[in-house]
């Protein structure tokens, strides 16, 4: 009968795998930010990881490793209204550890000088698009990126509060980013969740009173409200001329385990007590 438990236990072992992630993705920290180590054409790099950065970016130093010579060109808006043309790649596999992502297109740009004069050099930007279809969780606090399984994204919700979420596809649909519906005094806002900003809360002016702002201060401000049942967003406020609704940054996410289901557009979002 030793050849029947061993049969067992091979079986118990496969569905032990089955049910856990399909793959889990250290992060690390970058200035005030999070970032993710990738190969783009067998090319290892660092790589930010943006949740509101719609489409993921390389640098011209890398597109010229990879062999591509950038064509065309991709426009959009950034939160602030200024307008940003690049050109593109296309047919770019993205390696994280030992999971291929096959990214129909994306952009060359050289990032740092838009993070900050100083900013140390990155080899690009990955955003949501290239987990598109997937569902994946970010847990800050842990700094780890999970792309869950059916059976794992089942264990990891079981409980847990779904909250209104939108997910947006500019660049004529090939940019992927998500937004969190916050209840305002007078109505829903949307919220875009954006791990590339590391420094405030952003609310644009015409809602800024709803959330106990001033909309003609130009300084940061002190905020504190409800974006569900649980969740706070505390911290330095900011209150430009923007064309989004507001800003979710690490202030909000530093301590906040985000599960996205960028396929059905489903969102859960726990806050991990740093309290002993």
């Amino acid at each position: 009968m030793h050849w029947f438990w061993c049969v067992v236990g091979l079986v118990a072992s496969s569905l032990a795998q089955a049910s856990g992630p399909e793959a889990i993705h250290p992060l690390e920290p970058y200035r005030k930010t999070v970032a993710l180590r990738a190969q783009v054409g067998g090319h290892p790099g660092l790589f930010t990881f943006d949740t509101a950065g719609g489409i993921t970016l390389i640098s011209p130093d890398l597109a010229r490793k990879i062999d591509c010579r950038p064509w065309g060109r991709l426009s959009g808006h950034r939160m602030m209204g200024n307008r940003l043309d690049m050109p593109r790649c296309d047919a770019v596999t993205l390696r994280l550890g030992s999971q291929d992502l096959r990214l129909p297109v994306i952009g060359v740009l050289d990032i740092a000088p838009l993070i900050a004069k100083d900013a140390a050099p990155v080899d690009g930007s990955i955003a949501l698009d290239a987990f598109a279809g997937k569902t994946i969780t970010i847990d800050f606090p842990a700094m780890r990126l999970i792309v869950e399984s059916p059976e794992s994204l089942r264990e990891r919700i079981a409980g847990a509060e779904s909250l209104p979420v939108r997910l947006s596809r500019e660049l004529q649909g090939r940019a992927l980013a998500a937004s969190i519906g916050v209840p305002g005094s007078r109505g829903m806002t949307w919220m875009e969740l954006d791990s590339g900003n590391g420094g405030t809360i952003l609310v644009a002016q015409p809602y800024a009173k709803q959330f106990g702002l001033d909309p003609g201060e130009k300084g940061p401000q002190q905020v504190d409200f409800r974006v569900s049942t649980g969740l706070r967003a505390k911290g330095m406020a900011f209150t430009p001329d923007m064309i989004l609704d507001g800003n979710l940054g690490m202030p909000f996410l530093r301590d906040k385990v985000v599960t996205l289901d960028l396929s059905a557009g489903r969102l859960w979002i726990s806050q991990v007590d740093s309290d002993p």
